[in-house]
């Protein structure tokens, strides 16, 4: 099988994107079992994602050397290279694919909404989930992807587009994917706000994400 196919359905799957964006920030090789303490995850789960992003030469694992008696851990860290161009690559054929068809958008948003449930890091334990904690970990979201949010209040506004061309070809399909990642992660987080609506090319580089207060029932 060609390798950009093997690649692009190791990274079809939002954990193994987490994990993966995980080990491109540390500063070392890490433990299946440190890398399921560090994400909340089974070992046994991290081991199966990680074999799966080996075999498509995303990561690359190395025995331990010296200091534990018996068998060495594996230690694994993420191959440099061509993250940008995989992820650019895998949202394209998405775009395409949805694109035509009625209800792409919806679909689009509804995988938006999966990743941001991912992809969001989470609040400390026992952290109220106020505006403030939860807008701050959205725009640290978006600033990882290459966005460059600036905050306002009940708004964030996007600078940039990591996505621009392919946005421009399939406005419909990956904006939605963007509205969705933004309020999944906002559920994800148990947010006071939601996204209201997301407004495209404010200006030629500029999108603004409107939040609104979320409405909840009462009893």
């Amino acid at each position: 099988m060609d390798g950009r196919i093997v690649q692009h359905r190791a990274l079809a799957d939002p954990s193994r994107v987490r994990l993966l964006e995980h080990l491109r920030a540390s500063e070392r090789s890490r433990s299946a079992d440190e890398l399921a303490a560090d994400l909340g995850l089974h070992p046994n789960t991290i081991r199966a994602h990680l074999l799966v992003l080996e075999e498509a030469e995303l990561v690359v694992s190395v025995p331990e050397r010296g200091g534990r008696p018996g068998r060495p851990r594996r230690l694994f860290a993420a191959v440099p290279g061509e993250a940008a161009e995989e992820h650019a690559l895998l949202a394209a054929a998405l775009a395409s694919s949805l694109e035509p068809l009625p209800d792409g958008a919806e679909i689009a948003e509804a995988a938006g909404r999966s990743w941001g449930r991912v992809l969001v890091e989470r609040l400390e334990p026992g952290r109220r989930p106020d505006e403030e904690a939860c807008v701050e970990r959205i725009a640290l979201l978006l600033r990882r992807r290459g966005f460059a949010p600036e905050r306002a209040p009940g708004l964030l506004v996007m600078h940039r587009c990591p996505f621009r061309e392919l946005a421009e070809r399939y406005p419909k399909v990956v904006c939605a994917l963007h509205g969705g990642l933004i309020d999944g992660a906002l559920e994800e987080l148990d947010a006071p706000v939601v996204l209201e609506r997301l407004e495209p090319w404010v200006s030629p580089s500029t999108c603004i994400a409107h939040l609104a207060p979320r409405v909840t029932s009462s009893a």
